[in-house]
Formats: C-alpha cells, sequence, structure tokens
C-alpha cells in the first residue's frame, strides 16, 4: 500500500479546489489521480472511479485516486511534497 502525506493530501485538495473555482469550470466529482503514462507517472484530473483504485481522502473529501498497476509498482512508498522555488512537487519515498 502507498502512504500519502497528510501534506501531500492538503496539496491535491487545493489543487482540486483551483481546478474546480476556475471561471466558466464546472467540474463535480473530479478527483486527481496517479495514473501511468508513455512519460511516466502523472498526476491528472479524473472522475472516473475503478474498483480497484486506493482512494486517499482529505478532510473528509475524495482527493487522490491511485491505479492498481501503480501500487503494485509504488507498493511500501510514500507520497510526499516537496518546495521547490516554482512550487511544490509531489514525490515518492522509498
Amino acid at each position: 500500500m502507498i502512504q500519502v502525506t497528510e501534506r501531500a493530501r492538503e496539496i491535491c485538495k487545493n489543487r482540486l479546489e483551483d481546478l474546480i473555482e476556475r471561471p466558466g469550470v464546472t467540474l463535480r466529482g473530479v478527483m486527481l489521480r496517479i495514473g501511468a503514462t508513455g512519460s511516466g507517472l502523472e498526476i491528472f484530473p479524473d472522475d472516473t472511479l475503478k474498483d480497484d483504485d486506493q482512494i486517499i481522502e482529505h478532510d473528509g473529501r475524495a482527493v487522490l485516486l491511485i491505479d492498481h498497476e501503480v501500487s503494485e509498482m509504488l507498493v511500501d512508498t510514500t507520497i510526499d511534497v516537496e518546495e521547490h522555488a516554482d512550487g511544490a512537487r509531489f514525490v515518492v519515498l522509498r
């Protein structure tokens, strides 16, 4: 199982709020998803919940979905956040 720090959960929640509150955008039931892409792992908005997703919550709201495939690749890791000059970045720690 992948662990997600409280700070990373908070960042996910804030990014979702920023996404949802943009003018002219109506997104309900959207969460962020960690998924495998051609260039590696990415975090992107998604509103499709799969039966085998790991669901990460913050303040009682689902904020992050982790694909089963990704969960297997990142077993026994922790997702955290590092602050950089250009903003916060998610990192995977073993």
